[in-house]
C-alpha cells in the first residue's frame, strides 16, 4: 500500500498546527488564570501522567505503527493478527501498571509530589491507563494502514474535548490546590480519550483490512520484538520525568523560593518550550509517517527508497530549522513577552534558538532509526543524552540558575543528535555535501535578514514594533529566503551517494 507522503504530511500539519496554536493559547490563558506556580505544578503532574501512560502502554502507538507496517510490507501478511498481538500485550501491561499505580498512589503523592492530597487524582489517572492504551493502539493501526485522515480527526476530536472541558473548569471553578489541578488534568484526559476511542472504533468497523494470510510473527516473537521498543520508551519517559522533577529542586538550590522555582519551571514548560517546538509541527506530522514508511520499505528490503527518503528529510529539515532559528533570534524577546512569559521567557527563547536545528533533526532522525529497527541504539543514545542533561542540571543549575537549564539543553541535544545523524548516515550510506547543505541555508538566512532590515529602515518602521509588522517582516523574509535558496540550489545541486550509485 503506497501513501502520498507530501499530502498526508500537509494534512497532519494543518490540523496539528491548529491544535498546537490552540494549546499555546490555552497555556497563556491558564498561566494568566492560575499563575505560573500552578502551571509548574501542572507540568510536574503532566510529566508523571506521561510517564505512567507510556510505561503502561509500552508505547503501543509506535509498536503498532512499526510492526503492522512491516506486516503490510510483506507478501500475504496478516496485519489484523499483529494488531491483536498489540492489543493483548499492551492491555495486559497497562492493567498491571494501573493496579500498581492505584495501590502505590499514597506513596507517590507523599514522596514524589510532597502532597498526600494528590492520592485520589493519581488513582483516577491509574484507572484511565487501559483506556488511553487501547486508544493509542487503534491510532497506531490506522497510522500504519495509511488512514491519515482518521488519525488526524481522532487527534483533533480528543484534543478539542480535552481543551474545552479544561477551559470550562478553569473559567467556572478555577482550581487553586494541587489536588484540584491534578484532578482536572485526569478528568480532561479521560474525556478526550473516550471521544477519540469511540470515533476510532466506529471507523474500524468499515476500514479494517480483512486478511486470511499467515502472520510473519507469532505472539511470542512479537513480544520479543516489542520489548526493546517498550523498554526504550519507558526509559526515555522515566529520564524525562526525572529531569523535570529535578529542575524545580535545583532552582531552589540556586537561591529561589519554592514558589519562584515552580513559577520559573512553569514559564519554561508552558511558554519557552512550546514556542521552540511550535514550528516543528510539520516535522512531528512527518515523523509518524516516516516510521511506517521506513519500516515498510525495510521489510521489503528496499534500501534505495530509505536512502532517498532520508536525504530529502534531512535536507529539508535543515532548511526549515535554520529559518526558524533566524526568526527566533530576531523576535524571541517580543514573542516571550506577547505570550505572557515576561522578559525572562524572551531572553531564554533567544538563548535557546541556536539549538533548534538539533532539536528538529531529532524528530526526523528518531523516526528513521526506529523505522529501520535500530531501537537498541535509540535507547542507548537517549540514556547517554539524558545522563548528560541531568548531570548538567544537577551541577550547573544550582550555580547559575536558569542558565544551567540552557546549558543542559545545548549539551544534550548537540551530543545526542550528532550521534543520531552519524547512525542514519551509516545505515543509509548517505554522503551529504555539508558545505552546501548548511552553507546555502545559512547564507540565505543572513541575506534575507539584511534585506528585510534595510527595507524596514527605509520606511522608518521597526520590524519588531508590533504583531502586524512582525508578520509582514516574517512573510517578506520567508519569500527572500526561499527564493535565494531555490536559485542557489539550482546552480549547485546537492548530490548524495546512495546504495544505487555505490
Amino acid at each position: 500500500m503506497q501513501r502520498n507522503i507530501a499530502r498526508d504530511t500537509l494534512l497532519l500539519t494543518v490540523i496539528q498546527m491548529l491544535l498546537d496554536g490552540i494549546a499555546l493559547l490555552l497555556n497563556v490563558f491558564m498561566t494568566n488564570s492560575l499563575g505560573t506556580e500552578a502551571i509548574g505544578i501542572l507540568s510536574l503532574t503532566g510529566s508523571f501522567f506521561s510517564l505512567s501512560a507510556i510505561t503502561a502502554s509500552g508505547n503501543v502507538f509506535l509498536c503498532a505503527s512499526r510492526f503492522i507496517s512491516e506486516e503490510m510490507g510483506r507478501k500475504n501478511g496478516n496485519p489484523s493478527r499483529v494488531l491483536s498481538y498489540c492489543i493483548i500485550v499492551s492491555m495486559t501491561l497497562s492493567c498491571i501498571v494501573a493496579i500498581c499505580v492505584f495501590l502505590l498512589a499514597p506513596l507517590c503523592s507523599e514522596h514524589f509530589f510532597d502532597s498526600p492530597a494528590l492520592s485520589f487524582p493519581i488513582r483516577v489517572m491509574a484507572c484511565s491507563l487501559p483506556l488511553m492504551t487501547f486508544t493509542a493502539c487503534m491510532r497506531g493501526y490506522f497510522n500504519a494502514s495509511c488512514h491519515t485522515k482518521i488519525c488526524a480527526v481522532s487527534d483533533a476530536l480528543g484534543f478539542i474535548i480535552r481543551c474545552l472541558l479544561m477551559t470550562v473548569i478553569v473559567w467556572w471553578i478555577t482550581p487553586v490546590t494541587s489536588s484540584g489541578i491534578c484532578m482536572m488534568t485526569a478528568v480532561c484526559s479521560i474525556a478526550g480519550s473516550v471521544g477519540s476511542l469511540l470515533y476510532l472504533l466506529l471507523r474500524y468497523r468499515t476500514k479494517h483490512m480483512k486478511c486470511n494470510g499467515k502472520p510473519s510473527v507469532s505472539l511470542l516473537q512479537y513480544i520479543t520484538l516489542a520489548v526493546p521498543v517498550m523498554l526504550g520508551s519507558a526509559l526515555t519517559s522515566l529520564l524525562s520525568s526525572a529531569n523535570d522533577a529535578l529542575v524545580p529542586i535545583t532552582l531552589q538550590q540556586a537561591g529561589n523560593s519554592v514558589s519562584d522555582a515552580l513559577s520559573q519551571f512553569g514559564i519554561f514548560e508552558a511558554i519557552i518550550i512550546p514556542t521552540l517546538f511550535f514550528p516543528s509541527t510539520i516535522l512531528c506530522s512527518l515523523s509518524g509517517i516516516l516510521v511506517t514508511e521506513t519500516a515498510r520499505e525495510s521489510a521489503a528490503c528496499n534500501k534505495i527508497r530509505i536512502t532517498d527518503l532520508s536525504e530529502k528529510v534531512i535536507r529539508r529539515t535543515l532548511v526549515f530549522a535554520i529559518f526558524v532559528t533566524t526568526m527566533l533570534l530576531q523576535f524571541g524577546k517580543e514573542i516571550g513577552q506577547l505570550l505572557g512569559g515576561g522578559e525572562i521567557a524572551g531572553k531564554m527563547i533567544v538563548l535557546l534558538a541556536p539549538v533548534v536545528p538539533f532539536i528538529y533533526l531529532e524528530i526526523v532522525l528518531e523516526s528513521i532509526i526506529k523505522g529501520i529497527g535500530a531501537q537498541a541504539f535509540s535507547s542507548f543514545n537517549y540514556l547517554v543524552e539524558y545522563f548528560i542533561r541531568i548531570s548538567i542540571v544537577l551541577i550547573f543549575v544550582p550555580l547559575f540558575g536558569f542558565y544551567g537549564i540552557v546549558l543542559s539543553y545545548y549539551a544534550s541535544n548537540i551530543c545526542g543528535n550528532l550521534s543520531r545523524l552519524v547512525m542514519v548516515l551509516r545505515k543509509t550510506d548517505l554522503r551529504p555535501q555539508w558545505e552546501k547543505l548548511l552553507g546555502i541555508p545559512l547564507f540565505s538566512a543572513v541575506f534575507s535578514i539584511q534585506i528585510c532590515n534595510v527595507f524596514f529602515a527605509l520606511i522608518h518602521v521597526p520590524g519588531n514594533s508590533g504583531i502586524p509588522s512582525m508578520c509582514i517582516y516574517t512573510l517578506l523574509c520567508t519569500t527572500i529566503y526561499l527564493g535565494v535558496q531555490r536559485i542557489l540550489f539550482s546552480l549547485e545541486p546537492i548530490r548524495c551517494k546512495s546504495p544505487e550509485s555505490a
